[in-house]
């Protein structure tokens, strides 16, 4: 009895799912089946922020960030800064997992062929397990087809396992260090 109404509470959540239209933003393949695939719970979906996204948004940035943050800038971050910053970067977008946010990262477009990355955040428990690659190889897809020739941000000097992901993935310090952080870049000729 217990089984068949986790079967049944799981149909429905599948068929809510596919009923709200959701869409990944990822290039879809040609040809396709009839049957709908299963999401992969390894798969990453990526969608445009919502406004119900701001308290996942505010909790995982706190969570993740808040002391790295606190101690390289010497100012303190709470729920109504994150928002602030967060609103005003040009577009925010949600990574999702399983039908799950499991991180975000927000960027602004700073010319023809230049773009400003403001953050990469992800859940802890999915950190260190090649989600952030697959969210840059992403973000580096969609960029490139923008025309995009470059990808500018900084890293929080604290942050050490950040300074390390991005220089493992090909940006590279470009400037001094200004208030606890590092401008870094990524050419994409």
């Amino acid at each position: 009895m217990q089984m068949k109404k986790r079967e049944s509470k799981n149909m429905t959540r599948k068929s809510a799912k596919k009923a709200s239209g959701r869409v990944a933003s990822q290039p879809q393949p040609v040809a396709r089946s009839k049957k709908s695939a299963p999401r992969s719970a390894h798969t990453l979906h990526f969608r445009p922020r919502e406004d119900h996204d701001n308290s996942f948004i505010s909790r995982i940035t706190l969570l993740t960030l808040k002391k790295v943050f606190e101690e390289s800038t010497k100012s303190p971050l709470t729920e109504q800064i994150v928002l602030h910053l967060v609103n005003q970067t040009d577009h925010v977008v949600i990574v999702e997992q399983a039908g799950k946010p499991i991180g975000y990262y927000c960027y602004d477009k700073t010319g023809a062929d230049s773009i400003y990355w403001g953050s990469l955040v992800l859940e802890p428990v999915k950190q260190a397990k090649g989600l952030g690659k697959k969210v840059l190889e992403h973000f580096v897809t969609e960029a490139r087809k923008q025309g995009v020739r470059e990808i500018n941000g900084h890293v929080q000097v604290k942050n050490k396992e950040a300074y390390k992901f991005w220089m493992n993935n090909g940006f590279q310090v470009v400037g001094r260090e200004d208030a606890g952080s590092l401008p870094i870049q990524l050419r994409l000729d």
